[in-house]
């Protein structure tokens, strides 16, 4: 059981950057094989546990409110259009979170990552 640093008010952001994220359901990554294996195994920036972190992919999406007009309604499904994928890494001892986003840069998350303004960028 993971140790609860403060009360969240969303499981991940529901929101990066301004847009809706919708959330899948979180993966054990323990299973997957890297070859060839790291030399030295990776461990939680935050408890330094080397236990396999659990992963959580995220898709954004933009709304008809915040589309810009490039994006006309044929390409809108459900009043919404696929933006880009970022994933949610969680540590199983901690339950600190750091999200890959779609430009390569690795986000740790804090107390404010978690409301309902989600997350934004520093």
């Amino acid at each position: 059981m993971g140790l609860d640093l403060w009360p969240r008010d969303h499981d991940l952001p529901p929101r990066w950057d301004g847009l809706p994220v919708q959330w899948s359901d979180w993966s054990d990554t323990a299973g997957v094989i890297i070859c060839p294996p790291p030399r030295r195994p990776e461990r939680c920036d935050h408890c330094g546990t080397t236990a396999a972190p659990q992963i959580n992919v995220g898709r954004v999406w933009t709304d008809k409110a915040s589309a810009p007009a490039a994006i006309g309604r044929a390409r809108l499904h459900g009043h919404r259009h696929l933006v880009g994928l970022i994933t949610a890494f969680r540590c199983p001892q901690c339950e600190h979170d750091i999200v890959l986003d779609p430009n390569g840069a690795m986000w740790d998350l804090d107390e404010t990552d978690y409301t309902d303004a989600g997350s934004t960028a520093p």
